[in-house]
């Protein structure tokens, strides 16, 4: 232990690389250490030649006519190794790895960040058993430019619950961020995208305003030197950060101050969110000169974002957006230095009219990105764009193609927080799908969930990990990394499982990952849904928007048999239980809720069936497993309800009883599985705290008292889709057969 620190301490301490060449010799042993010369001050290389190095078979080597590794960013070495058609080939962020003569292999990139993706892959194969002479050559160009992460902050976020603000110190430690960037930089996301309400007053006391920050000259400095310090640790990893802030909001102490924006104001349920924007002249000068102090003060800061869809109700369209207009162009604009934007643009102000102000100030921006919510709340489902925020289905923003600025996805995850949840090919097909020039690539992240503190397993060996992130490790493996290069192989995951694990059976994880997983997209894609709460896949729940309840008691935020019959469907291509039972569809390519049913159970069944061909006796392996056995089973669960509600609508419509006494075996069968899943699931976890039953947002009707979540808590639920079924009548319209 003490000789792998020592040798991990002198790594750190030396270097990095570009343009990377490696003798091709197999037969050295591993005591007979390779040499390595590079560039001395990269810290983006640094950290993937320690990737590379985790066997130790490196060392330095100053100069460069003895080493066995050559590294090069310049033209002049790249010319010196005859490399310099592929250095100037190569794309921003991307490599090539190539071999060469004399029995040696280079790894070329331009920028340094698209070395430390291509040292990084290329320990990837040796780690995936390839020998030098076997390494694949390959030239490498970012799919995506941009490959972001959403992060909302605990302190003064837009959601309030204990399962948010739990996270406060948390994300208030650099060892926490270090591991995150960590992370992102091992799989290739390039952009950190920091949001709440009002971020100005935890970094800044406006020179102006200085009543507008709460803190004393000394808690001020510690928050400098924590945002200083994470910026430049992104930084270093080749990761570039934005601060949000949503739009018009103050800090309280600015609103009591001059008796101004009553919707910042605390009150007991915290933050009112109500009322009219102020818009008063004061604001846009106070929120004009934070912006400029905070692009001054913090020189590692990549760039702004604003979400200008808030708190400006009952304003002007065309005033709301010339204040954007005003207040953020014009600071990027008169800025000290160059800065990205990202533009939260949905529909308010209209997103004609927010394109309009961009293409007509694009002399005062440098680069823009125009990021809209992909399906709104609930991006896993179908990989087809089929709205963004409020339903809309406006392509203005992209149609005719921008010349201005690139389209960015937010792929919001408010579906699964407790299971950990990975399928390649559902990300292979989004990319598919939206890959139009456009498109500039994707934010990932949830409103209502912080990676932070590890507060939902319980205690035991099988608790391995510090930080929640950490557990949805495959998650954010398959994200990243198809966004960087979406032609990569199953192989690269299952190597990762084999790595993790010390196993030879991760491509059976991954394939049972691939077939389970696909559940909660399933849901997402039959049961449309729109905001934060009307959705939660893993644990199917939804609150339906207030005013807009099926025709039966809403007694349960969990999705009843009721609610999955009269559920309009998000995909155009599935087709409804009350659309199929009225035969009210036509077209080419639908799918019956029967098909889908039938779907659903050949997904799980072959999903459970890889995994009675494994055997480990690792507890955090064996929970793993246990987590794709719980979608399975909810895959099961689903598919019962889908043949139950169908079967019951069909009585209701008919008549006949023998379609009611089917639907009750069916859900009787869901009931099954789903105490299985309650089974599997309490050994990991007992109940917690979930943003989707905070009585604030749970939509006004009679509803059940559910005030913290486990699968085991909604048994009760379930067995009273079975009651519903016993209890139906037939329509007064219906045959009475």
């Amino acid at each position: 232990m003490k000789n792998k620190l020592s040798t991990l301490i002198l790594f750190w301490d030396f270097l990095l690389l570009p343009c990377f060449i490696l003798n091709a010799n197999d037969s050295q042993v591993d005591n007979n250490k390779r040499k390595i010369y590079f560039q001395a001050e990269s810290p983006q290389q640094s950290f993937g030649f320690n990737k590379l190095n985790e066997n130790g078979l490196f060392i330095f080597e100053k100069d460069p006519g003895k080493a066995d590794v050559i590294v090069a960013a310049t033209i002049e070495l790249c010319k010196r190794i005859n490399l310099i058609e592929e250095f100037s080939a190569i794309k921003p962020e991307g490599f090539s790895i190539k071999k060469l003569p004399g029995n040696k292999i280079g790894i070329v990139a331009s920028d340094q960040t698209g070395a430390m993706y291509g040292i990084m892959d290329f320990a990837a194969q040796i780690q995936m058993g390839k020998t030098l002479h076997s390494v694949e050559e390959k030239t490498v160009t970012p799919a995506l430019g941009f490959r972001g992460i959403k992060f909302n902050l605990p302190w003064d976020s837009y959601r309030t619950d204990a399962s948010l603000q739990i996270h406060e110190k948390t994300i208030r430690d650099l060892k926490y961020w270090e591991a995150f960037l960590n992370m992102m930089a091992e799989n290739q996301f390039n952009a950190l995208t920091l949001w709440n309400l009002h971020p100005f007053s935890f970094m800044i006391r406006a020179k102006n305003f200085p009543e507008a920050c709460p803190y004393n000259d000394t808690e001020l400095k510690q928050w400098h030197d924590f945002w200083t310090r994470l910026f430049k640790m992104a930084a270093d990893r080749g990761i570039k950060t934005y601060i949000f802030n949503w739009n018009i909001m103050v800090s309280d102490e600015f609103a009591k101050k001059y008796g101004l924006a009553d919707y910042c104001l605390d009150t007991y349920e915290g933050k009112k969110y109500i009322g009219k924007g102020d818009y008063s002249p004061i604001i846009q000068q106070y929120t004009r000169e934070s912006l400029a102090q905070l692009i001054e003060e913090y020189p590692d800061l990549t760039g702004i974002g604003a979400s200008q869809n808030e708190r400006m109700e009952g304003v002007d369209e065309q005033v709301w957006q010339d204040w954007i207009v005003d207040t953020y162009f014009e600071v990027i604009h008169n800025a000290n230095r160059k800065v990205d934007f990202i533009i939260r643009a949905h529909t308010h102000p209209a997103p004609a009219l927010t394109r309009k102000a961009v293409e007509l100030n694009a002399d005062k921006l440098g680069n823009v990105l125009m990021d809209v919510k992909f399906n709104w709340s609930h991006s896993h489902a179908t990989p087809d764009l089929m709205y963004i925020h409020g339903g809309s289905k406006s392509k203005e923003l992209w149609e005719p193609a921008p010349k201005n600025y690139k389209m960015v996805y937010t792929m919001r995850n408010e579906d699964f927080f407790v299971l950990r949840w990975g399928e390649p090919d559902f990300i292979r097909e989004v990319i598919k799908r939206n890959s139009q020039e456009f498109v500039g690539g994707y934010l990932i992240g949830s409103e209502t969930y912080i990676p932070g503190i590890e507060y939902i397993t319980k205690p035991g060996k099988h608790l391995t990990w510090e930080y929640a992130f950490e557990k949805q490790w495959l998650f954010y493996e398959v994200w990243g990394k198809l966004m960087y290069n979406s032609t990569i192989k199953d192989e690269v995951f299952a190597n990762s499982f084999n790595r993790k694990y010390g196993i030879a059976f991760g491509n059976k994880l991954v394939e049972a990952h691939k077939l389970a997983d696909k559940m909660p997209l399933k849901l997402a894609s039959f049961y449309s849904s729109s905001w934060d709460f009307t959705l939660y896949s893993e644990g199917f729940i939804g609150n339906a928007p207030a005013g807009k309840m099926n025709s039966y008691d809403c007694i349960s935020p969990f999705i009843s048999v009721n609610e999955i019959i009269e559920t309009t469907t998000l995909d155009s291509n599935l087709v409804s239980i009350s659309d199929f039972v009225s035969g009210n569809y036509y077209g080419l390519h639908k799918i019956t809720p029967l098909e889908l049913a039938a779907e659903l159970e050949k997904n799980s069944n072959k999903a459970l069936d890889i995994l009675q061909e494994i055997s480990t006796e690792n507890p955090t392996l064996v929970h793993e497993i246990d987590d794709i056995r719980t979608w399975a089973y909810l895959g099961l669960y689903f598919s019962e309800k889908l043949k139950g509600g169908t079967s019951l609508q069909q009585y209701r419509v008919s008549g006949n009883a023998k379609k009611q006494q089917e639907s009750i075996v069916y859900l009787e069968k869901a009931l099954y599985y789903w105490v299985k899943v309650a089974d599997i699931t309490s050994k990991y976890m007992d109940e917690i705290s979930l943003t989707h039953l905070n009585p604030r947002y749970v939509s006004s009707c009679n509803v059940r008292p559910l005030v913290k979540f486990s699968w085991a808590n909604l048994t009760t639920e379930v067995i009273n889709d079975i009651e519903i079924a016993k209890t139906s009548k037939p329509f007064e319209n219906s045959s009475g057969k």
